[in-house]
């Protein structure tokens, strides 16, 4: 290891050690707060359980347009501004902000981590996963969207709501940070004839649209930042019932109590809590809830479905000179200046610059999606991205401790709509024990073959003049475990992409909304679980599908459909039944208070 490296390797780790001191600090003087100092009622008319992208977005909107009353339940604790700073994302991966999930051991996959097991990040913190994501703005394909629904809506409402919280919830804005790689690739994807997208839909590539303000990480938490209607450090463990009505929860925050709903009990915990949270209630599949003695409220199947983005390319491009931010870059005065004062510079990149959607079977929609990394996991010599992916000892040694000398980037190859499902199951009536995770990723054998294809043309944009002019090559070391093959062949590939399986903590499903006569439906079109009255489920775990790229758009899109077509409409019939009742005085004032 050079002089430089070295160097660099140790004001890196400082820099983590004392990130990781004071993210401790922060959540210890939270939950100290939360227990001492929180007011709570026993009654709300909303209890939102889940204080991510949709549940914060349904408490903000509740608390800006009505004058219900509401508790936003978040497990996680609070962040702070030092954790809004784009680059150090990575760095709340396996933190106290971090729920650490694991899945089970894959059949067919993740077979370079420990015990083949992938790691499942979730934000277990006010703002929930996207305060740990990429930040990526990505619409998606409305058309899907539209099928969700089942015809309910038609493509433009869709577009409307998407441009409703475009314009009036999240802060969007172009990437305030380009390294040389950025604009090289889009440089190479125009050698290949794809078209350069200036929106977030079709086959082609375009810099990345992230969810940030003036260069800071910004989420709809933000709206609920200083709000009493938020308590943290809360631990749902069942949700309670009164024949088929959900009339609220218990909780723990540390003392056990009840919180009682009026109007309807939201679950907003995400893909892996939300079923988990409904399975420990009594609703699920009848055979998982009798083999764990929970009475059945009622029987759906609820966790199975789940899907995910999945796919490979972890350092798989390397370079002679660095073509994006170094370690330095992070701790240079000037930079951290820039960032406090202007929004600008390196510490604002969001770790993935260019997006490319493409298809393999040359049809008019995309089946792989690409994310373009301007670093690998080698760039901090394993001080923490790679404990973060627990990759093997002889996996880390053989591959990447072998390129220390090189400056890496990541192509990573992500399969859009995944054949192979999984499922989320309980496997106690404990509440703090967390719930089985079998994505059962590449089982299905088609899902391989289209990540391969995928990286053959990652291959074939390394090989454009735009990146080689910047000395970008493949990485040519044999992944340990696929030596035996002839190296970057299809067989070669197939092994790869079971050995460096990557998730981009995308899971949807579990919760699938659909028509009540489905054999897979858990919620209906109106986010309704079906057969229980006031209990609905709005984030990840009710889409059916995977959209077509990042999912944190559609989350809040559908979030935003839920407010209009359920809170709203609420408002209205408590009005107009009110204004049954008016007074003379107020007919005459032409005035109908309501709450």
């Amino acid at each position: 290891m050079s002089p430089i490296h070295f160097a660099q390797l140790c004001l890196f780790s400082i820099g983590i050690y004392s990130f990781s001191i004071f993210t401790y600090l922060v959540f210890y003087y939270d939950l100290f707060s939360s227990i001492f100092f929180s007011e709570i009622q026993s009654e709300y008319d909303f209890i939102i359980v889940g204080s991510g992208t949709a549940g914060s977005l349904i408490g903000h909107r509740i608390a800006k347009e009505t004058n219900y009353t509401f508790i936003v339940l978040e497990a996680g604790g609070r962040s702070h501004p030092f954790h809004d700073i784009p680059a150090f994302g990575p760095l709340l991966h396996q933190s106290v902000f971090d729920w650490n999930y694991e899945t089970e051991p894959q059949e067919n996959a993740c077979f370079a981590m420990e015990n083949s097991r992938c790691k499942q990040t979730q934000g277990k913190i006010l703002g929930g996963s996207s305060k740990l994501n990429n930040m990526i703005h990505i619409r998606g394909n409305t058309s899907h969207y539209v099928e969700w629904f089942h015809g309910k809506y038609n493509k433009k409402y869709i577009e409307d709501q998407f441009k409703y919280i475009e314009s009036n919830i999240f802060h969007l804005n172009n990437i305030q940070y380009d390294s040389n790689l950025g604009e090289a690739v889009l440089r190479a994807a125009k050698e290949l004839n794809f078209k350069l997208l200036k929106q977030d839909f079709g086959i082609g590539f375009m810099k990345s649209i992230v969810t940030q303000n003036q260069g800071k990480r910004w989420t709809t938490s933000y709206n609920l930042e200083t709000s009493k209607h938020v308590l943290t450090n809360v631990l749902v463990e069942k949700l309670l019932f009164i024949k088929n009505k959900c009339i609220g929860a218990q909780i723990t925050t540390p003392k056990k109590m009840k919180l009682f709903a009026k109007k309807g009990v939201i679950i907003s915990a995400g893909t892996f809590n939300s079923p988990k949270i409904l399975q420990l209630s009594g609703i699920g599949p009848e055979n998982l809830l009798n083999s764990l003695n929970i009475p059945v409220v009622k029987s759906l199947p609820v966790g199975k479905n789940l899907q995910d983005h999945i796919g490979t390319g972890l350092d798989l491009v390397l370079f002679n000179n660095s073509q994006s931010v170094e370690m330095f870059d992070i701790m240079n005065l000037w930079n951290v200046f820039q960032y406090f004062f202007n929004g600008k510079g390196p510490l604002t990149t969001p770790g993935c610059e260019v997006v490319g959607f493409i298809s393999t079977k040359n049809e008019t929609s995309p089946d792989l999606q690409f994310m373009v990394l301007p670093v690998g996991i080698s760039a901090d010599r394993g001080s923490h991205l790679r404990k973060a992916l627990k990759i093997r000892d002889t996996v880390w040694n053989d591959y990447f401790s072998k390129i220390f000398d090189k400056y890496t980037a990541t192509f990573l190859t992500l399969l859009l709509h995944p054949k192979s499902v999984g499922e989320v199951r309980i496997q106690s009536k404990n509440p703090t024990v967390p719930p089985l995770i079998d994505p059962k990723y590449l089982s299905h054998k088609d899902d391989i073959r289209t990540i391969v294809d995928g990286v053959h043309v990652i291959r074939k944009l390394i090989e454009t003049d735009s990146l080689k002019n910047i000395g970008a090559h493949i990485n040519n070391i044999p992944f340990p475990g696929c030596e035996n093959f002839e190296f970057f062949s299809d067989s070669y590939l197939e092994c790869y992409v079971k050995h460096l399986t990557l998730t981009s903590y995308h899971p949807v499903g579990t919760c699938a909304m659909g028509l009540p006569e489905m054999n897979n439906s858990v919620v209906d079109t109106t986010f309704k679980v079906l057969g229980i009255d006031n209990l609905y489920v709005v984030d990840g775990s009710v889409l059916p599908t995977l959209p077509s790229g990042n999912i944190n758009a559609a989350i809040a899109m559908m979030a935003n459909i839920f407010f209009e077509n359920n809170i709203k409409e609420i408002l209205k019939i408590n009005k107009i039944n009110f204004c049954n009742k008016v007074s003379f005085h107020d007919f005459l004032l032409n005035t109908c208070p309501v709450r």
